[in-house]
């Protein structure tokens, strides 16, 4: 059987070769830039070889591929020993520059990002092909569809830029935005429209509110995960089997913001809720670490009652929040839902699986050059070696946040040890802020007057986060010298140490008020108590002269209408802070009380007891849009027979409380118009922040609050009110954020005022 099997191959093996053609050689022509090593570099045919039409056809496709050809032949030409292959093409030219013209809604640097993203981005000296130009095309057509510029228009010009060059210029006529003019819903929605209106992301109806927010353009592309929003809203109510179907769209006209009547489209969507369901059986299984009740008692549905989606899934955030907060990482819980149509209830079973407790094993800073390791260590509540927890993570995070030395500048990095994975090594990456502020300045602010100033001051003096400051101004209403250090870890303790040395002449003549010089210094010392709560206590011994440039002001504080006096003074103080940045704030809530005591066992020639209040708190709204809220209120109360010092009296007005008004403008008044100052005061101010591109960010903005003497009540009729827009451009370098202010006041302090006002101010109202 060897022998015939033997002699069936030497038989047949020249029959296969005969079948084939052996290649005696290839030529290539027509190339310019393309060498002919490069073209033979993918074809897989050489010299010497047999191939098959079946090869030639392959290596037709490769090279076509590369974009190199505008058009591309293979010829078979008979030679002494075999088959010549002949490769003619003709080349793509080249493209030299690619130039967008486009509108003002859609910017050339969207079009990069978004054909950079789709790995079509067209780079400079490539091969042009027509194919490659239509890709670019669409891509571009279906951002502007997301943009809601469905009327837009596309044009290419492909101009001769020397030999075989060409320039590529894609114009873009963008025409209106097409805008929802209504949503109207099929069916009995059983629920609220306003409700499945809100429900959608995109794509909801023309509003100031959705227009100011860009939520009311149309956009087909988003249509369906509106649908599924709107599903998704209906199961959080309890309509379990609702559904939603695919909406007609009709154009309509409507008035639209700002300008007059424009076409709109109208989206009419068919829904069926179907039957409301209610929780049923509820059980939890797969729990080791806490027992059933414990966790039962985290369950937001209770039996009978509407079963609501958003309830399950809120149940489940709070049970995963407990299991990491104990170093459970691994935990998975799977809420398993069981609909009986017969009763209308949901049975719903939470599977747990725990998994390995999780311990840190390394912690790791990136990022800091000049900020010392141990200064971010230092605010970390966790600990090499100790059980994870999430809860602890996350307020390390906010304590490094707090410190304004450095953000946190992506996710931090979680890794397992490939050979333990109950060890976990954690690296977080933090930018370094501009610690260093040496200025050289001249300008205008409202409590300052014109001036022109010196100063350095630093955050993180020697990388530890030391806070050092000079200063020296001089103005038309102040003249400032001021020398700070302060120590934040004392002894490398929660304590803060620091001192403050400073000469100061205020001169508010201009505005009818006084004169000021003091001379003095702050010893303050301060340690964080528990958690987020701190402690400070600051003592002060300053010398104060005093001068008026009026008679009529005297009266109101007899033994202190001018001269030099000296006062000596404690301010204990205790806060709670939970906002993220010092310097551009977007969560959080503050709350402090203080009280100055003057005089007394402590000396001096004025006694008096000074208590602040203050709430600061901030709220993620829509997108990167936050909600600010501030409040605040003090009186001052004299004793042993002491007048309440004129400069200790409380003056509202200005940027940094109703931003609105002139500084130091609101107040009682005696019959000649003096500003008296007030012995109590409160205001609030409100803030809706919208960044709208890099430093940039735009405010509205509602400041309400009145200064009134000790037996004035607070009324909704008395205060002074302030609103408006402002335009507010963070400086990283400076530390401080530069603001227009345009305001509607709703009072006016003097005859024939304007009840609008401009200003330009430094700094923030809280």
């Amino acid at each position: 059987m060897k022998t015939l099997a033997l002699v069936l191959l030497l038989v047949l093996i020249p029959g296969i070769v005969g079948a084939q053609e052996i290649l005696e050689k290839i030529e290539v022509a027509g190339n310019d830039r393309v060498t002919p090593e490069t073209i033979l570099y993918y074809v897989s045919l050489r010299e010497g070889d047999f191939f098959t039409e079946d090869q030639i056809r392959r290596d037709f496709r490769v090279l076509w591929s590369t974009g190199f050809f505008a058009d591309l032949k293979i010829e078979e030409i008979q030679g002494t020993r075999g088959k010549i292959l002949r490769i003619t093409v003709e080349e793509n030219p080249i493209i030299k520059a690619v130039t967008y013209k486009t509108g003002s809604k859609v910017k050339e640097n969207d079009i990069v990002s978004k054909l950079k993203e789709k790995d079509e981005y067209i780079l400079p000296y490539s091969y042009y092909s027509p194919a490659k130009i239509q890709k670019v095309k669409k891509t571009i057509t279906d951002l502007l569809g997301e943009k809601g510029l469905l009327a837009a228009k596309l044009d290419t010009e492909v101009k001769k830029a020397g030999k075989n060059e060409v320039e590529v210029l894609i114009k873009i006529d963008e025409g209106p935005k097409v805008r929802v003019g209504d949503v109207v819903f099929q069916g009995d929605t059983k629920l609220p429209e306003s409700a499945l209106k809100w429900a959608m992301k995109e794509n909801r109806p023309h509003t100031f509110f959705n227009w100011i927010a860009g939520k009311d353009v149309y956009k087909q592309g988003r249509i369906k995960d509106d649908l599924d929003l709107i599903k998704k809203k209906y199961q959080e109510d309890g309509y379990m089997e609702a559904t939603v179907g695919e909406p007609r769209v009709e154009e309509i006209t409507k008035r639209a913001f700002p300008l007059g009547k424009q076409k709109m489209m109208r989206l009419i969507i068919p829904v069926n809720p179907g039957y409301l369901y209610r929780v049923g059986e509820i059980r939890i299984e797969g729990n080791k670490a806490f027992a059933a009740k414990g966790l039962r008692m985290l369950v937001k549905l209770q039996p009978g009652d509407v079963y609501s989606t958003k309830m399950r899934e809120k149940t489940v955030e709070d049970m995963s929040e407990l299991y990491r907060n104990y170093g459970y990482l691994y935990l998975q819980i799977t809420p398993v839902e069981n609909l009986d149509p017969k009763n209308k209830v949901v049975n719903v079973t939470f599977n747990i699986f725990e998994g390995d407790i999780v311990y840190l094993n390394r912690l790791e800073f990136r990022g800091n050059n000049y900020t010392k390791d141990k200064v971010i260590r230092r605010e970390m509540l966790l600990i090499e070696g100790e059980r994870f927890s999430l809860a602890r993570f996350k307020d390390s995070v906010l304590r490094v946040k707090q410190l304004g030395l450095v953000d946190v500048e992506k996710e931090p990095e979680f890794k397992s040890n490939p050979d333990d994975p109950t060890k976990l090594d954690l690296t977080i990456t933090v930018k370094e802020l501009q610690r260093n502020n040496i200025q050289f300045s001249a300008g205008y602010s409202g409590y300052d007057g014109t001036f022109i100033a010196a100063s350095y001051s630093t955050v993180n003096f020697l990388g530890a986060g030391e806070n050092l400051e000079i200063m020296a101004q001089t103005g038309r209403r102040v003249r400032n010298y001021t020398f700070g250090f302060t120590e934040p870890y004392l002894f490398d303790q929660p304590i803060t140490a620091g001192f403050n040395i400073y000469d100061r002449y205020y001169d508010y003549s201009s505005l009818g008020l006084y004169t000021q010089k003091s001379i003095g210094i702050d010893l303050t010392v301060g340690a964080r108590i528990l958690g987020y709560w701190r402690a400070n206590l600051t003592y002060t011994i300053q010398k104060v002269n005093m001068n008026y440039p009026s008679a009529s002001v005297t009266p109101v504080t007899p033994i202190y209408g001018f001269g030099t006096y000296y006062e000596s003074s404690i301010t204990p103080m205790i806060y709670r802070s939970t906002i993220d940045s010092p310097l551009t704030p977007t969560r959080g809530t503050m709350y402090s009380a203080m009280v100055k005591l003057a005089g007394g066992p402590l000396g001096g020639q004025i006694n008096i007891i000074k208590p602040q209040f203050e709430f600061s708190h901030y709220q993620p709204f829509i997108g990167k849009h936050v909600i600010g809220l501030h409040a605040e209120y003090k009186f001052i109360l004299s004793y042993r027979n002491s007048q309440i010092p004129y400069w200790e009296r409380f003056f509202l007005g200005g940027e940094q409380s109703i931003r609105g008004y002139d500084v130091y403008t609101i107040g009682p008044r005696n019959e000649q118009g003096i500003d008296l100052g007030g012995e109590k005061a409160f205001y609030v101010n409100a803030e809706y922040i919208i960044p709208i591109g890099g430093p940039l960010y735009g405010i509205f903005f509602y400041d309400l609050g009145n200064a009134l003497a000790a037996g004035q009540p607070f009324r909704r009729d008395n205060m002074y009110t302030s609103t408006g827009f402002e335009a507010r451009i963070f400086v990283p370098a400076l530390r401080v954020p530069f603001r227009l202010i345009f305001a509607y006041n709703n009072r006016k302090i003097y005859i024939g005022q304007s009840n609008f006002a401009f200003r330009f101010a430094v700094g923030t109202t809280f």
